[in-house]
């Protein structure tokens, strides 16, 4: 067994450096002395004596290049002395050179290469972990390593280019091609979005399929129409084949159902979500607050494995995934080192994840994973980019999909098609646009409301967004785009407002009582107005966000009810005056009476009280 496996403790130096061969030995004693000896134990001596020698390992250290004094550092200040390629690499984006450059390399025994090692090999003699005596010296003059910081940006760009690559892995030439990103800033919108598909659930509107209690797709369209800013993606950025991951790209409509059932503030009942006690109370309670308490529940639940979503991966059932708990705690742990208010890109907090050393498991079985063919397609063989596959996707799953939608990080993003090339080596890839619909996150932020629901902050207050200038509302109830819109700012005029031309949309009540019939709310669009206003609001647009507010809350819904008949109007009188009736049976024109469910036991009692008999049937 090589001493370097991972379940064998640090060796002295002399244990070290005799495991070695004469050929593996020789090489690393010419670069201490010109004439090297020829005995093995010659050449051990030698190469011990001169590594536990502290002036002349100091003298060494000195030497080295930068980078491999840098894994010469951290391996010094490892516990147990080791030297990680997945933590260097992910920290620094290459390893030091081990061994001198040369085109044509002899090979030695088992094929491995005869170049000269460098200065940087003495250090680790051939199992990439300090010996006791050499890490001890160390640790007498080297300082421990800064600590990994995850690279941040104060905006994102706004543009995003990207290229199709070649097999090796060159852009080919003039594949570039470049999108606009897009940028929402969640908070405001996840508090809007909670009572809209609250309200939404109240009417009836959202159902779930009996199994998996995920929303069906004529539900998440329901939801898509509530949200404010509409859903991440529109159906125009969506590819057109059904097997591909980019066809569907429902994101915000498909978390809100499972975020409110796994918080339990919906329940299913029949086919249909209905609003339990805790769901009635969120609808009048700070929004904010509901949020931070769903992400709490969100982070237990076993409703629903965020990987499952990555669907072009098959065979999860068998590969036996860890548990969701745990691997949410890890992507916390990590994002409490991110700087709230800086964005940061997905692959940057990979490698934050990996130069730290606290990635985590996502499937014991990695071999039953695969893509288009269990055989060919398996995820078990090896890849230079298993990780951005597998944990990687879980982890844009996690934020985009959840994170996002609570309004805990801001994201920027373009359509999801070819912009990641990770999984493109893989067998069985080659007609994806993409491995997951969330390919698309380019940058997150956490924002005031993710700092206080993560605990990296004790307060937070709601922020009043500021005017952007970005319409002209006129008089007439015409409102006109000054530039062309925000997607964003587009789907929400589409939605209260009728298109006049380019540009241009018209105000109507009708447009706008038909989006509050479908649990969205009027405050929603003065507040989107106002916000964006250039020269504030007329006096008549005021006036008619206001009637329309007062012919929303005209009517309401009082429940279900029984419509009953009566023999002759005056039974119905005499039902509808009788003292312990009174408010519960209803007059509901000539010999007809109307009863609230709510209110049929209390009615039942005093109708036979009176000498009547009950007249539904099967009660």
């Amino acid at each position: 067994m090589a001493w370097g496996n991972r379940d064998e403790g640090p060796l002295s130096a002399g244990q070290a450096f005799g495991r070695l061969t004469i050929e593996r030995l020789r090489p690393l004693a010419a670069l201490l002395v010109e004439d090297p000896p020829k005995k093995k134990g010659d050449l051990v001596d030698l190469v011990t004596g001169a590594m536990t020698d502290p002036a002349r390992v100091r003298r060494l250290y000195e030497q080295l290049e930068p980078l491999a004094a840098l894994a010469v550092r951290e391996a010094a200040h490892d516990p147990q002395g080791r030297y990680s390629k997945t933590q260097f690499v992910a920290r620094h984006a290459r390893e030091p050179e081990w061994h001198e450059p040369d085109a044509k390399p002899d090979r030695g025994s088992y094929g491995r290469p005869k170049t000269a090692p460098r200065p940087v090999s003495l250090f680790f003699a051939d199992g990439k972990m300090l010996p006791t005596e050499v890490r001890a010296i160390l640790l007498e003059f080297v300082p421990p390593p800064e600590p990994f910081r995850i690279p941040t940006s104060a905006e994102p760009p706004s543009e995003h280019t990207f290229h199709q690559y070649d097999w090796k892995g060159k852009p080919r030439p003039g594949s570039e091609e470049t999108f606009q990103v897009l940028v929402r800033e969640t908070a405001r919108d996840a508090e809007a979005d909670l009572s809209a598909v609250l309200r939404l659930i109240d009417a009836g509107k959202v159902r779930v399929t009996d199994k998996k209690r995920v929303p069906t797709e004529a539900s998440r369209r329901a939801v898509t129409e509530v949200l404010t800013g509409g859903d991440f993606y529109t159906p125009d950025d969506a590819n057109e084949y059904d097997n591909d991951p980019a066809h569907d790209l429902g994101i915000k409509s498909f978390a809100w159902p499972m975020l409110v059932q796994a918080a339990g503030l919906a329940e299913k009942k029949g086919d249909a979500l209905k609003l339990t006690p805790a769901g009635r109370a969120a609808l009048t309670a700070a929004p904010a607050g509901v949020l931070k308490k769903m992400w709490a529940a969100w982070l237990k639940t076993k409703l629903l494995d965020e990987f499952a979503r990555v669907e072009a991966i098959k065979g999860q059932g068998r590969a036996g995934l860890s548990a969701t708990a745990d691997r949410r705690k890890a992507v916390l742990r990590l994002l409490a080192d991110c700087p709230p208010g800086e964005w940061f890109t997905p692959d940057d907090f990979f490698r934050l994840t990996r130069a730290t050393g606290r990635s985590f498991e996502l499937a014991r079985s990695p071999w039953e994973l695969y893509v288009t063919d269990p055989e060919y397609g398996s995820l078990g063989y090896d890849s230079q980019h298993s990780w951005e596959q597998l944990q990687g996707r879980y982890v844009l799953a996690f934020l985009f999909e959840y994170a996002a939608t609570l309004g805990l990080v801001d994201v920027a993003y373009v359509s999801p098609q070819g912009v990641r090339s990770d999984y493109e080596d893989r067998w069985g890839t080659d007609d994806l646009s993409c491995l997951s619909r969330y390919d698309g996150l380019l940058y997150l932020r956490i924002n005031p409301l993710g700092a206080w629901s993560l605990g990296l902050t004790d307060t937070y207050q709601s922020v009043t967004p500021k005017p952007t200038g970005a319409l002209r509302i006129l008089a007439n109830l015409d409102v006109v785009a000054t530039h062309p819109p925000t997607p964003a700012d587009k789907l929400t005029l589409d939605r209260f407002a009728d298109p006049a031309s380019a540009g241009v949309w018209k105000l109507s009540a009708a447009k706008v009582l038909s989006v509050v019939e479908k649990g969205g709310r009027i405050d929603e669009l003065g507040e989107f107005l106002a916000a964006r206003a250039a020269d504030g609001l007329p006096a008549t647009v005021a006036t008619f966000l206001a009637d329309v507010r007062r012919k929303a809350a005209t009517l309401a819904d009082g429940g279900p009810a029984r419509l009953i008949a009566c023999a002759d109007e005056h039974v119905a009188a005499e039902l509808t005056n009788d003292r312990q009736l009174k408010g519960k049976c209803l007059p509901a024109g000539g010999q007809m009476v109307a009863v609230r469910e709510a209110d049929l036991a209390a009615v039942r009692k005093a109708v036979r009280r009176l000498g009547y008999v009950w007249p539904i049937p099967g009660d």
